[in-house]
């Protein structure tokens, strides 16, 4: 019984990750977010393409996905079942079966999770990094440093909790190999910045 509520859980929560927001989103308005832009699913690419109305929308999306997969992961086998659900659900986001395994860059969905995981430390990294975006207008910097930061947090906040270990330095890892090609960006100087004037004429 338990094995089979294992296969549930992570089957499931791969499934919920690979529900791509910005995909549907965008295809309200008759674009294919997947041909645009960077061609990431996520809130970022979403933003400079179609404005922020639908970024905050696919953002709100992404992190709901992580919620939900870490809830029913805790409701059927407590903490281990929440910790390697959230790593399913981070999988299946930016490796989704059903876009060809074109997806996001994990960094909501993985959010998502840590309000689950450790509630106030996602919330204090997601303050942290808001404050850093708008300021800089560099997202995958802080992105990257927030779930390293929880890796590395949490990982001495969970009390020895193998998986849960074991999911914090996992998603963190996760999150920086999909934006390995940002960290070069960043390194030359040549990283992407938000436009935000492209907010404000959107959100009229």
């Amino acid at each position: 019984m338990t094995a089979l509520k294992w296969i549930l859980v992570l089957l499931l929560s791969y499934l919920l990750g690979c529900f791509q927001t910005g995909v549907i989103i965008s295809r309200t308005k008759n674009v294919d977010i997947r041909s645009k832009g960077s061609k990431s699913t996520g809130t970022t690419n979403v933003f400079r393409v179609l404005g922020a109305k639908a970024s905050l929308l696919t953002f709100v999306g992404d992190i709901l996905k992580g919620v939900l997969a870490c809830l029913l992961g805790m409701w059927l086998l407590g903490n281990a079942g929440a910790s390697m659900a959230g790593l399913a659900v981070i999988v299946g986001h930016m490796f989704p079966v059903f876009s060809r395994f074109r997806g996001g860059k994990g960094v909501a969905t993985s959010l998502g999770t840590s309000l689950v995981m450790n509630p106030a430390l996602g919330l204090i990294l997601l303050a942290v990094s808001a404050v850093g975006i708008a300021v800089t207008r560099i997202v995958s910097i802080f992105s990257i440093l927030s779930l390293a930061a929880f890796a590395v947090v949490n990982s001495f906040l969970c009390g020895g909790d193998g998986f849960e270990i074991a999911y914090s330095i996992a998603a963190a890892a996760l999150v920086v190999f999909a934006h390995r090609s940002n960290i070069q960006r960043i390194l030359s100087g040549t990283e992407n910045r938000l436009d935000f004037s492209r907010s404000k004429r959107n959100l009229k």
